[in-house]
């Protein structure tokens, strides 16, 4: 970790020991958004409960090594701030789990939408490129959430932050209010380098699909959400579609960038390092090399880990859960410091 890392946490550490804990409930919702054709937005929701649950509740279905939840449990008296959770590129809803988990034992509600079309197991390689969706989805599921019956009085609408990962990293800065420009990212998209960028194993051929993609027809919408206070973007993704300070000028709240030194997917020069120069005041930490762009993901099962995807498979010296801890702690002293 670089320092800034080390001496943040240190710093942090004596309030995030002195939190309050509470056990973790979990629920599966499903919305609809009218207006983007019946888009569903299939949610999950982790939240802090007192309820207990003797088994622990493991979950079974999930090919992860995660934290015991429980199932529909009631929630917490207090309203709580809300957490916003945009997973990657062809990932799902659960790919930051062990984050949501974290978040809901402190006192946060957080919910993690599935991106349609643009899942592991909904591939529409369309919405691999309609990058605009996804901050959609997250604000279409905040106003969701604040009028649900059953949640609203749960949720405090003054203390909301988001946190996403690769383009899910991207969708937490266009919240934000960066604006991507559609011309720069064909420009360099079209490059030797940039075209390394569009080659993912989510999607093979994605860098074809490039070809044929066009800014023309690409509508104009605001993406920023004032409701939201507060962003952070974990191996942000599209970094090749920002070039000039004018595109991040309208960022006001704080924003936490992280990066991977060997990340080979969206390397820190050209996307996290890129974002952070060009959004002053915000803040950086770079995970060390070896460390690559999957180790945001959620450590897997053993029988998964087995079959060497490349989603889970890290250099010998890199402990994926020791750096999921770590960041686990330094995100939430952010949020505790900008929405608690």
């Amino acid at each position: 970790m670089r320092t800034t890392l080390f001496l943040f946490i240190q710093l942090f550490l004596f309030s995030f020991q002195l939190s309050a804990q509470y056990r973790v409930g979990e629920k599966t919702l499903v919305y609809t958004d009218g207006n983007r054709e019946n888009r569903p937005i299939v949610t999950e929701l982790w939240y802090p409960t007192q309820e207990t649950d003797p088994e622990g509740n493991r979950r079974t279905d999930l090919p992860f090594l995660l934290p015991p939840t429980i199932r529909e449990a009631t929630l917490t008296d207090q309203p709580c701030p809300l957490v916003l959770l945009s997973h990657g590129t062809g990932g799902n809803r659960f790919g930051l789990a062990w984050l949501a988990t974290a978040l809901a034992e402190k006192g946060y509600i957080v919910a993690a939408p599935d991106h349609w079309g643009n899942t592991f197991d909904n591939i529409i390689p369309e919405y691999f490129l309609r990058y605009w969706e996804r901050p959609l989805d997250i604000s279409f599921l905040i106003r969701q959430l604040l009028v649900d019956p059953q949640l609203a009085a749960h949720i405090d609408p003054e203390r909301i932050g988001v946190a996403g990962f690769s383009l899910g990293g991207y969708t937490s800065l266009a919240l934000a209010g960066a604006e991507l420009s559609c011309t720069t990212l064909m420009e360099n998209a079209r490059t030797e380098e940039g075209k390394k960028e569009f080659e993912i194993p989510e999607l093979d051929g994605l860098a074809g699909f490039m070809d044929d993609f066009s800014c023309e027809g690409i509508p104009f919408i605001p993406l920023q959400d004032q409701r939201i206070k507060a962003f952070v973007a974990m191996a942000p993704a599209l970094g090749l579609g920002f070039r000039e300070l004018q595109q991040t000028s309208a960022i006001q709240s704080p924003v936490l960038i992280i990066g991977a030194g060997g990340d080979q997917i969206a390397p820190v020069r050209s996307n996290a390092g890129n974002y952070h120069q060009l959004i002053p005041g915000s803040i950086y930490m770079e995970l060390d090399d070896p460390a690559g762009h999957y180790i945001f993901l959620s450590e897997p099962l053993k029988e998964l880990k087995e079959q060497n995807l490349i989603y889970y498979t890290d250099p010998p010296t890199v402990n994926r859960s020791l750096i999921h801890q770590q960041i686990q702690e330094f995100i939430l002293h952010f949020f505790d410091e900008t929405i608690r």
